[in-house]
């Protein structure tokens, strides 16, 4: 998610000006307060702490020099810069002294304003994440994984190159099917990586529009297009100081990846209507379910981004290749839903074969879906193996000589494969041989309710 917009207050007597310079700040797209002297704007100050003060030098009262003192004091993290319309070498001098980020002759350009105004909080952010990594690295604790990992070979090779790349900061590819938990992978990068202080921002870069993302991923500034009536910010520019993780890589538009590959070889973002770019640090985790080898031959992925992301791959096995990892997830998961206040359930040794035998198309994401259910809906404190096989679908019997026409057989598959990835319609297109277009088609050629058919199941 993007981050909360630094707030800017703005301290001047002169009406006019104030209100001209808050407007203009609020359009580069920070959240503005106001202020006419020294006691209104402590009283603005202990409603709301500020990221960065611009600040008269004369003010009725108590001069702007006095209450640059007390704000260094009470607010140390907020940046100030100092203005005045009868400059000297000797009072810039005396505010920098003071503690000012910098010092400002009025009436100033919008310009340089603006960028006195980043330059300013990007060191208070530095400062912010300085102290936040300080604090962390008192505490030789790492925070407890939320992966089962197992005890399948393949899963603990995963581990252990995990814990190898997670304090660099190289971009990671994840591979694997839905489901297998990739998100929960690039977390515990994050977790364990030199920007853990920072954000975490996740993008599902197959849920967006195409037409919207470029604006969401690099922003845009003021008047780009229709609708933009201020600057915003991109989730790229969110993940400043942190981790970005990009899934469904594989659905990102060609033209988008043109931009994320200069992003990644140059730390830089150029807004949607900007002429020059802003420069951003930040940790990529990208992740897909698709062949990129095959996108790649066809077309549909650039092989430099392949070859750029991908200095480390971790590659997530399904769960039908790990069947020996399913009665500690299954445990883990049941645990889990005790903590939460729900009836301790357990599975009985022939319910637990049962699920040992399943192919588990929707991988783990389906088994924690199955027996959340299950733990719900069993009517004693065991569950058996016909309550697990009725779940699945694994117990009914096929009705032989039962016809249907070809357009209800293809609406059944449809149906089936929707339900079996919990509405992941990629990984259903997948599964079904299809384009992800004309599984849409299908979905709507057919008037299929998706999140009934997820209720249903």
């Amino acid at each position: 998610m993007p981050r909360k917009p630094e707030r800017v207050l703005v301290v001047d007597d002169e009406d006019n000006l104030r209100r001209v310079l808050s407007r203009e700040i609020a359009a580069m797209g920070y959240a503005v307060g106001e202020a006419r002297d020294a006691d209104a704007a402590l009283v603005a100050l202990e409603g709301d702490e500020a990221g960065l003060v611009l600040l008269d030098y004369k003010l009725p009262g108590r001069d702007g020099l006095d209450l640059l003192g007390e704000l260094r004091q009470r607010w140390p993290r907020t940046e100030v810069i100092m203005m005045t319309g009868h400059g000297s070498v000797e009072t810039a001098i005396a505010a920098m002294k003071a503690g000012a980020y910098d010092f400002l002759q009025k009436p100033c350009h919008l310009d340089e304003l603006e960028q006195l105004i980043a330059k300013a909080l990007e060191r208070r952010a530095l400062v912010v994440r300085a102290e936040r990594a300080e604090a962390l690295a008192d505490s030789s604790v790492l925070p407890p994984s939320q992966i089962e990992w197992g005890a399948s070979p393949a899963m603990a090779r995963v581990r252990s190159d995990l814990h190898k790349v997670a304090p660099t900061d190289v971009p990671v590819l994840v591979l694997g099917e839905s489901g297998t938990g990739k998100e929960l992978v690039a977390r515990e990068l994050h977790a364990l990586s030199e920007v853990k202080a920072g954000p975490f921002v996740p993008v599902n870069c197959g849920a967006i529009a195409p037409s919207l993302v470029e604006s969401l991923l690099f922003g845009h500034e003021k008047g780009a297009f229709t609708g933009a009536d201020k600057r915003k910010l991109g989730l790229v520019e969110a993940a400043d100081g942190g981790t970005l993780f990009l899934d469904e890589l594989g659905d990102l538009p060609l033209d988008l990846q043109v931009k994320l590959l200069r992003f990644l070889q140059f730390g830089e973002v150029l807004r949607v209507g900007a002429t020059a770019p802003v420069q951003v640090s930040v940790r990529v985790v990208a992740a897909t379910h698709l062949d990129l080898d095959e996108a790649i031959a066809v077309g549909d992925f650039r092989e430099d981004l392949y070859y750029r992301l991908g200095t480390v791959r971790l590659e997530l096995p399904p769960l039908r290749e790990r069947p020996g990892d399913v009665a500690l997830l299954v445990e883990r998961f049941l645990s889990e839903m005790a903590a939460k206040g729900r009836p301790r359930r357990r599975f009985s040794a022939e319910a637990q074969e049962t699920l040992e035998r399943y192919a588990w198309p929707g991988n783990v994401r389906e088994l924690r879906m199955v027996v959340e259910r299950l733990s719900i809906l069993a009517e004693g404190d065991v569950i058996g193996a016909d309550e697990v096989a009725l779940r699945l679908g694994t117990g009914r019997k096929a009705k032989i000589g039962e016809l249907m026409t070809i357009k209800e057989a293809e609406r059944a598959l449809v149906v089936l494969a929707l339900q079996r990835f919990r509405g992941d319609k990629p990984a259903a297109a997948k599964a079904l041989g299809v384009a992800l277009k004309t599984l849409y088609n299908k979905i709507k050629a057919y008037e299929i309710d998706v999140n009934s058919l997820l209720r249903e199941a």
